[in-house]
């Protein structure tokens, strides 16, 4: 392993305990937030959160959401804000703030998490290794 690659480990092995119980199997690339995305039924969210939690341990919600870190409030307030129900989601990992926006649908019936790697770009590592991991193609 090259010395650059190690620094990723701890983020390959956060994100790998995530989807090691992620309930749903599909991951897409979200080029409008600059995350990998999965969506899920409301019956399986127990243990979507469940599982989040491995890499994602913070949240906070639109009540909340002001006791945030500011550098986190400003990505939220970037990708649209909180409405009811959706969560803004946080964990450190090496040198990487991960992030999670948690948003449920108005159908009632489905949720999509949303993970990004803090400012990363869509072409800086660890973003590649991310999307080999979960399978995710940026097509």
């Amino acid at each position: 392993m090259d010395p650059e690659g190690e620094d990723w480990l701890p983020v390959i092995e956060k994100l790998t305990l995530l989807k090691r119980g992620w309930p749903s199997p599909t991951w897409t690339w979200d080029a409008r937030f600059t995350m990998i995305a999965s969506s899920f039924d409301k019956a399986v969210e127990a243990a979507a959160r469940a599982s989040a939690v491995h890499a994602l341990p913070y949240a906070w919600d639109s009540q909340s959401l002001s006791t945030a870190p500011a550098g986190l409030r400003e990505l939220c307030q970037r990708t649209g804000g909180l409405r009811a129900k959706q969560m803004l989601m946080a964990g450190r990992a090496g040198p990487l703030v991960l992030v999670g926006l948690w948003w449920p649908w108005g159908d009632g019936k489905t949720i999509t998490l949303r993970l990004g790697l803090g400012e990363h770009g869509a072409a800086e590592e660890p973003y590649p290794q991310v999307r080999t991991l979960f399978g995710v193609d940026m097509r």
